[in-house]
């Protein structure tokens, strides 16, 4: 899944140490003093709560530490050479001693330094940011999973249900994005703060088509498909799901099945244990036919049950029929 989150700048500038230089001379083509570059902090995203809903773990965010270094920063989203205005060096996540998120939890940020080269070019760039007119980011990656908060299922696989935001069992519905696939990019954006501590948001997180939608999607048109790595993994995941849910609903009905004909029949030990292997083979539709015919009293009991009501009512309205003047 596709993540579209944003960031901001939490400061105008940074002091270039020797061990900042030192890092950024391994990504250019030739060594740069300190009085050539400059240098700023940038908070990418987190694991608070926002307004879509969802949220970063951890662990996660250490993935993104790694996969963000070295990546560009650009304006507006564009890919464009002449839209290059810094890199990142240095990504680590800092955890913000006695702040904690949404949920209580420990607070942690991933955060970038960045660099870019003083020229005629980008000097007003520079002097924005210094104004704090340019300050807001917007970050783009890839996670493996969207898991519910509630009930721990995919989202990216299949919906579960839980409606975000709810309270269930006193847990708040959330997604955790978890297991980092990529980060693409980061960029200078024109949105005003929108999120408290300095933290901002970008409303929105795109999502692709996976594997299942795409294979609905060639059945109805009758069409090929083609499904990635990610998407194997996705339909892999449901299948298993899908599985496990059809197994336990088997087994019930298994279960049920030879508690009832068990207590009617009095079979032996020894035709009990053939009667439940011969059960091991039989699908849940297969089991039902099998209750039919060794229970029927059974359904013969319940058919006149529900038939007793209707009667018991019609006697009394004719009682009080007898009695009326």
């Amino acid at each position: 899944m596709n993540c579209s989150k944003s960031g901001n700048l939490i400061c105008k500038s940074l002091y270039i140490g020797e061990e900042d230089l030192q890092k950024i001379n391994t990504l250019t083509r030739r060594e740069f003093s300190a009085d050539e570059l400059y240098c700023f902090r940038v908070l990418l995203c987190d694991n608070d709560i926002d307004r879509d809903m969802e949220q970063f773990d951890v662990q996660t965010l250490t993935q993104l530490s790694n996969l963000f270094l070295g990546k560009t920063g650009i304006c507006d989203h564009e890919p464009k050479s002449q839209n290059q205005m810094a890199r990142i060096y240095d990504v680590s996540v800092e955890n913000f001693p006695g702040k904690v998120n949404a949920l209580g939890e420990p607070y942690y940020a991933l955060i970038a330094k960045a660099y870019m080269v003083r020229t005629e070019a980008n000097r007003d760039q520079i002097l924005e940011i210094e104004a704090g007119i340019k300050k807001e980011v917007s970050v783009g990656c890839s996670v493996r999973e969207s898991i519910c908060s509630v009930c721990g299922k995919n989202r990216n696989v299949l919906e579960c249900g839980h409606v975000l935001g709810q309270v269930y069992d006193g847990k708040l519905c959330y997604t955790i994005l978890h297991d980092a696939q990529d980060a693409y990019e980061w960029s200078f954006v024109a949105v005003p703060a929108q999120r408290q501590a300095g933290i901002i948001k970008q409303a929105g997180c795109s999502r692709e088509k996976n594997g299942v939608q795409k294979l609905w999607e060639a059945a109805r048109t009758q069409n090929g498909v083609w499904i990635d790595r990610e998407e194997t993994g996705q339909l892999k995941e449901l299948i298993q799901n899908l599985l496990e849910d059809c197994e336990q609903v088997r087994k019930a009905a298994r279960r049920e099945l030879m508690q009832e004909v068990v207590s009617r029949k009095g079979f032996d030990e020894r035709t009990n244990q053939e009667f439940g292997q011969m059960l091991d083979h039989l699908s849940v539709g297969q089991m039902k036919m099998l209750k039919e015919i060794f229970c029927p009293q059974q359904i013969l009991e319940d058919a006149q049950f529900s038939q007793a009501e209707p009667a018991s009512e019609q006697h009394d309205e004719m009682s009080n029929r007898q009695f009326m003047i």
